[in-house]
């Protein structure tokens, strides 16, 4: 099982769906999406959102772009899309990517799964295809890449297990994944006792057509407008 991304990045690229669902206390929401991804570079192209509110967003080049619908008053005049340069985030170690999905960013942790406890739940067909489907979890050692600090922070964060659930077909691809975890919110974020300790999030991707086309391009930059800054600050305020 954990060589299931290498051989699914051997695909090149794949249409995906996506779907997160955050639960806080009593309220929770769910936003859907569609599109393409190159699986070996990041680069993609979604639809993504709740109902009748719909956004574009690309990735190109590991920064994120978001058009938001024209009348969310999101923007300033003259702009018509949210640029985010995801290294910068990576390097500030905030954990931004949570404030906007970056679906290669969820396909990367099968590159950090446990090879401990591994256990095969049954044979189930995903959308026409027949797969097995496997249980495991994150390495979290793994995901932190030997920073000792940073693996500290994510166990007090998600604590020591995050349960992962991969449908793998006969070419060992991923043809479905599902992440869940519990994720602590910090003690700044929580001055209010009507906020809620925890968020609770599941992550599913479906994968589909491997080798379709994925010709995506960055929005002129004379339309977008750079909140790098203001997401990342968002991000370590949680």
């Amino acid at each position: 099982m954990q060589a299931t991304n290498a051989k699914t990045t051997q695909a090149k690229t794949a249409r995906i769906t996506l779907s997160t669902t955050v639960a806080a206390g009593s309220d929770d929401e769910t936003i859907t999406g569609s599109g393409v991804l190159d699986l070996r570079d990041g680069t993609s192209r979604m639809r993504m959102g709740q109902g009748s509110k719909q956004l574009e967003q690309r990735v190109v080049d590991h920064v994120l772009y978001e058009k938001p619908p024209a009348a969310s008053g999101q923007l300033p005049k003259g702009k018509s899309w949210m640029k985010v340069d995801l290294r910068r985030l990576d390097t500030s170690r905030s954990g931004g990517g949570a404030a906007m999905s970056d679906p290669a960013d969820s396909f990367a942790y099968t590159k950090s799964l446990s090879e401990k406890d591994v256990r095969k739940v049954g044979e189930e067909t995903v959308n026409g295809v027949s797969t097995t489907h496997y249980r495991a979890a994150l390495d979290l050692s793994e995901l932190a890449k030997g920073d000792s600090a940073r693996e500290r922070e994510l166990r007090d964060r998600l604590g020591d297990s995050v349960p992962v659930d991969l449908w793998i077909d006969e070419n060992g691809r991923t043809r479905r994944q599902q992440l869940q975890m519990t994720v602590k919110n910090s003690a700044r974020s929580t001055g209010s006792s009507a906020f809620p300790r925890q968020t609770h999030a599941k992550v599913v991707m479906n994968f589909s057509d491997f080798g379709t086309a994925v010709d995506v391009a960055a929005p002129p930059a004379g339309q977008t407008v750079d909140v790098t800054a203001k997401v990342s600050q968002q991000a370590r305020a949680r």
